[in-house]
């Protein structure tokens, strides 16, 4: 990961900090001792502990992380996702769905758009509207999860294209605001 952010050649030549002495302070540096805060007991009538409403995420426990979720739909993630690390492959993708292809009505266009709702739209997003994107917050929910609402909507191209994202840019806010506060 850290080779598509940093070249190669750059990582080769960091030097790493490999002293074996430890810090020794200097001798006229005054010697005082931090207060410790750790020791104070704090006032009883004020101590509540809160049980969590859900247990927390370990993430060191990969089996029980990954549990409630089938091992097929792990292997489609795990596909989309190194598909999608792949640069020419992204790029391709792109070429393809900017084409005069995908403007007309053809069966190679059904192709290419089921392969891409079945696999990385279904990965990426949540849904195409409100419905189904709040089937998709709820089962994140249900889970222990929350999901992050993001706007998005296709190229705009002439005044009507735009005023079309518009109104979607609207419509996701008026979403936005029906979902729970804590999601």
């Amino acid at each position: 990961m850290a080779t598509r952010v940093i070249p190669p050649r750059i990582l080769k030549k960091l030097r790493y900090n490999t002293a074996t002495k430890p810090f020794q302070p200097s001798l006229t540096s005054p010697a005082l001792s931090p207060p410790n805060i750790l020791d104070q007991k704090p006032p009883s009538s004020t101590t509540t502990v809160i049980p969590p409403a859900v247990a927390d995420l370990n993430f060191h426990d990969v089996e029980k992380l990954f549990s409630y979720v089938p091992t097929s739909k792990l292997l489609r993630s795990t596909a989309v996702l190194h598909a999608t690390a792949v640069e020419p492959l992204v790029d391709v993708g792109t070429w393809i769905m900017r084409s005069e292809l995908m403007q007309t009505n053809n069966p190679v266009r059904d192709i290419a758009l089921s392969a891409t709702r079945a696999t990385f739209f279904d990965h990426f997003c949540a849904g195409e509207d409100a419905v189904t994107a709040g089937k998709s917050i709820a089962g994140l929910n249900e889970s222990g999860l929350r999901g992050m609402l993001v706007y998005g909507v296709e190229d705009a191209h002439d005044n009507d294209a735009c005023d079309r994202n518009l109104k979607a840019f609207l419509h996701t806010c008026d979403v936005s605001r029906s979902l729970p506060p804590s999601s």
